[in-house]
């Protein structure tokens, strides 16, 4: 008797949460791009830190980023071995733009984001060796990034598609195309960093924070991979898991996909 209570408990609490969540969605007209901002700038904005685990929405603000590896102008191999980003929840919707005929939606964001961790970096290239005085660069410490006003564009398609009755948004990772900007700067921050022997943090973060225009171009795309993939994987998870009927007015029935 007390399983089974316990187990009819459980399930009330589910369906609960999960209709707490999504009748409280703002609804709008599959074209209304003003009104389809602000859907995504609320779900972002309160879901991004908890997630909805009983929908399988993860949460995304804090997010783990651990055991990305890039080469800066193939010359300085560094390592982010664990590490967390923030800022997420607090991005901008600046637009967003559905065209349900084409299977297409476009969005524009801007975010204030920060990356820290613990970090290894080594170089023993030429070049560095002449910069350096003939010695290599190394580094086994703890490193922050931080990214003022970063602009993302995402370009993704999607499918409407009917499930146990229901409408549903499937968007289609494989279609995804986007491009960035930083609109403000990217300052770096690190400890533990050696020429040779001697300790050099403030001197080689300096470099890098005077020539981070030139740098982002060689090491920004692994990072904007992972940050694109973030949202994307948030958004999918959102449209794929709740019906269209909770933020969309129109029915989408004329525009399911046929398996």
């Amino acid at each position: 008797m007390f399983v089974r209570k316990s187990l009819v408990c459980l399930f009330t609490v589910f369906v609960f949460c999960e209709s707490g969540f999504v009748d409280n969605l703002e609804k709008c007209k599959i074209n209304d791009g003003e009104c389809e901002k602000d859907l995504i700038q609320s779900v972002i904005r309160d879901i991004a830190k908890t997630g909805v685990p009983e929908l399988g929405i993860p949460q995304i603000d804090p997010i783990a980023i651990n055991n990305i590896s890039l080469a800066i102008l193939n010359v300085i191999d560094i390592t982010l071995v664990e590490g967390t980003a923030k800022g997420i929840k607090d991005c901008i919707v600046n637009k967003f733009v559905t065209k349900v005929e084409e299977g297409r939606a476009t969005m524009e964001l801007t975010c204030d984001i920060s990356i820290k961790g613990h970090y290894k970096v080594f170089s023993n290239s030429p070049l560095v060796k002449s910069l350096a005085g003939g010695d290599t660069v190394t580094g086994d410490g703890n490193g922050k990034v931080k990214i003022e006003k970063l602009y993302l564009k995402l370009d993704f398609h999607f499918d409407v598609e009917r499930r146990n009755g229901e409408t549903y948004i499937k968007c289609r990772p494989d279609k995804l195309n986007y491009n960035y900007k930083i609109k403000g700067k990217m300052t770096f921050f690190a400890d533990n960093l050696y020429i040779g022997k001697q300790e050099a943090s403030k001197l080689v973060t300096g470099v890098l924070n005077e020539n981070w225009e030139t740098l982002i171009s060689s090491f920004g795309k692994p990072f904007m991979d992972k940050a694109i993939y973030i949202m994307e994987s948030f958004l999918r998870k959102f449209f794929g898991s709740v019906p269209t009927k909770y933020y969309i007015i129109d029915d989408l029935s004329a525009y399911v996909k046929d398996n």
